[in-house]
């Protein structure tokens, strides 16, 4: 099994004050329209949309601080966390998480089994209706899958179920979905998760709205329902007083995409806002402080955060193996998790979570190694260096930037110019699902209760529609995965396409991160995975 190198004399981690002061000169180009600093002035004046619109207090309504605008609302269409945070709300899927267990169960589905290696029996609960009073029945199941599974629909989580052939309706409320092989994940694909879940959608209506329609106007099956989307300023949704599971005991969520860090804490703590998601570790103690909010930790099911790197799509030294290792060893994750991110992350070296089946924990991923580093470079032919350039998100994760921009001075250290891209949260997701964010770049993939080795795929499968790094033995091995019931099998099958990860060095040392929420006192809601909001159990006191 591939390990790091192992070498006498190790180099010594960087200090906070080198990195900080590093980080600092890192070369950094952006696109947006503000850029928050690092550390945020919540004495910010909140701008006049967020005092005069919904006040927390009002109507029974919660309000949601986003840290961007989402690009779509149609759950099968994108993998980005602003819209997941809404359309959770709002679309159901077959099956869910028990988010005290973690066991799958029954949602829009009130039970499932296996018939025979590749077909799946669902028995529908009956008398359902979308929001626009729609009937949900087989014929919308079958619609919702095929929809996504039609190459021409451009879904990005397609390949995720791929494995899925068809989708038999036997009666109104009994489906069969059949595989063209064994599938062993795929009632996980009917739960919420991230890209390559399936969100029920209605067929008539989707018909009529058309994609872009529905992208803008949804409707589903959820505990919420949609009210109104204005772009930039706000997204509202009522409670379903007819949800399947009980009418929700919040009536309104407003969302709001806040870029802005300092902004969003005020909000936080001046009372105007109930959740706040991706609180920076640096804000953790004024919070704790404040006697109107508090800080709720996820740890469980992190996102997995990786700089994907192509070895295809764009000609360059990334091309080389020995590039792509040599990137790796100029980092030290290590003292990035514990400096740019306050210790609040683990690293982990291939994409994939601790907890997940399939997990390998044999391998460690290359060491901070300067100096192998620049050897490697010049076997490539790289000894004088290159230049190239690193696309990251406008404060979509926790200290993005600044770990970009860690990332970017120590790679100056051997000799590679990085200059740090900075996107704007939508403009972001959209040039990533069209594989314009190259040679590198900023991505996430939440287990989501995965907890699977399956994550591999949407991450790394060539097949992905994100993907921007090729190999046909990675490939072969995550999707033969995907087809084995065996579950010694399967695994056999991770360990191996994580030793072939860690030959190609197909992405820049992962690292898991926690996901900090500013929660106001009046609210009663925790995280249970992930960083997914489920607000539908949520309460104020």
């Amino acid at each position: 099994m591939a390990t790091s190198d192992s070498r006498q004399a190790r180099p010594q981690p960087i200090s906070r004050r080198r990195l900080l002061r590093l980080a600092a000169g890192a070369s950094v180009a952006a696109v947006s329209a503000s850029r928050p600093a690092n550390a945020a002035d919540t004495t910010a004046v909140t701008p006049a949309h967020l005092r005069a619109q919904t006040a927390p207090g009002a109507q029974n309504s919660v309000v949601i601080i986003q840290t961007g605008e989402a690009a779509t609302l149609d759950w099968q269409m994108h993998c980005d966390k602003n819209a997941h945070e809404i359309d959770r709300q709002i679309f159901d899927t077959l099956l869910r998480r028990n988010l005290n267990t973690l066991r799958l169960e029954g949602n829009l589905a009130e039970s499932w089994r296996l018939i025979d290696d590749t077909t799946w029996e669902f028995k529908l609960r009956r008398g359902i209706r979308f929001h626009n009073g729609e009937s949900f029945d087989g014929e919308a199941v079958k619609f919702s899958i095929e929809r996504m599974l039609n190459p021409k629909q451009g879904a990005p989580g397609r390949s995720s179920i791929a494995a899925i052939d068809h989708v038999d309706v036997i009666d109104p409320f009994t489906v069969h979905v059949v595989t063209r092989k064994a599938f062993p994940l795929l009632p996980v694909r009917m739960s919420p998760g991230q890209c390559g879940t399936i969100g029920i959608v209605p067929p008539k209506y989707v018909a009529q709205a058309g994609d872009a329609g529905f992208a803008a106007k949804p409707v589903g099956t959820g505990p919420y329902r949609l009210v109104e989307w204005v772009k930039d300023d706000h997204v509202t949704l009522e409670a379903n007083k007819d949800y399947h599971r009980g009418a929700p005991a919040i009536d309104r969520l407003v969302f709001r995409p806040v870029p802005e860090l300092a902004t969003r804490v005020a909000a936080l703590l001046s009372g105007e806002a109930d959740l706040v998601s991706d609180i920076p570790p640096d804000q953790v103690g004024k919070i704790k402080t404040s006697n109107v909010a508090r800080v709720e930790v996820s740890t469980r099911g992190g996102f997995v955060i990786m700089v994907k790197i192509t070895n295809y799509l764009m000609p360059g030294p990334w091309e080389d193996v020995r590039v792509r290792r040599a990137i790796n060893y100029a980092i030290d994750m290590d003292t990035i998790i514990k400096t740019v991110l306050e210790g609040y992350g683990q690293v982990l070296g291939v994409p994939l979570e601790r907890e997940a089946f399939g997990f390998d924990p044999n391998i460690k991923w290359y060491g901070y190694d300067p100096e192998q580093a620049t050897a490697l470079l010049r076997q490539a032919g790289y000894g004088g260096g290159f230049e190239m350039t690193l696309h990251a998100p406008d404060h979509r994760y926790m200290n993005d930037v600044e770990v970009m921009q860690a990332i970017a001075s120590m790679l100056g250290r051997v000799g590679i110019k990085a200059k740090v891209q900075v996107w704007e949260q939508s403009i972001y997701t959209t040039k990533w699902s069209k594989r314009e964010l190259l040679p590198a770049y900023m991505v996430a993939w939440g287990g989501g209760g995965l907890f699977d080795g399956d994550l591999l795929v949407n991450s790394l499968d060539s097949h992905s529609a994100l993907a921007i790094f090729k190999n046909e033995g990675l490939d072969t091995l995550l999707e033969d995965a995907q087809q084995t019931t065996d579950p010694q099998k399967r695994k056999d099958l991770y360990w191996k396409a994580q030793g072939l990860i860690y030959q190609e060095a197909p992405i820049i040392k992962a690292y898991q991160q926690a996901h900090i929420f500013g929660v106001s006192r009046r609210l009663n809601w925790h995280p249970a995975i992930d960083n997914m909001l489920f607000l539908y159990d949520a309460r104020l006191r």
